[in-house]
């Protein structure tokens, strides 16, 4: 089977926008997933009896899945594409951690604004991150 991604110039998947999606395979017997979309976007890969496919793809895109038969390949289910959507883990929230965390911001901050220093910075900046992470649009 051959493998083939296409895409116009300037669309390529790396670092695009394009969300992800994944396809498991719960048959015994491998299958061909199929997706194509707009800009002549093109998908096509072997999947193994219960293996996972992750891929990424245009939303507007269309998904066939094809099994073997005696004549050749045939279609087996047309799979709404957006059923197949990958979402991001959640992160764990728990309170105690939440209070912990603000407690230590507000602590290096108030440590930074006393001196300055840049390892001080550093550790601000650090724990920002961490707090941005942990506490998404909370900041």
């Amino acid at each position: 089977m051959t493998r083939r991604q296409h895409t116009t110039p300037g669309t390529a998947l790396e670092g695009s926008s394009h969300p992800a999606y994944g396809y498991r395979n719960a048959r015994d017997v491998m299958v061909v997933l199929r997706c194509t979309g707009p800009d002549q976007f093109f998908l096509e890969r072997v999947v193994f009896p219960f293996e996972l496919l992750t891929f990424l793809a245009p939303p507007e895109g269309e998904v066939r899945i094809l099994g073997a038969t005696g004549h050749g390949w045939d279609l087996l289910e047309e799979v709404c594409l957006e059923d197949l959507r990958l979402e991001p883990a959640p992160l764990p929230h728990h309170p105690l951690e939440q209070v912990g965390m603000r407690h230590l911001l507000n602590d290096l901050q108030k440590r930074y604004a006393s001196d300055p220093s840049d390892a001080n910075r550093v550790r601000l900046v650090q724990q920002e991150q961490l707090l941005r992470r942990w506490l998404p649009g909370q900041v």
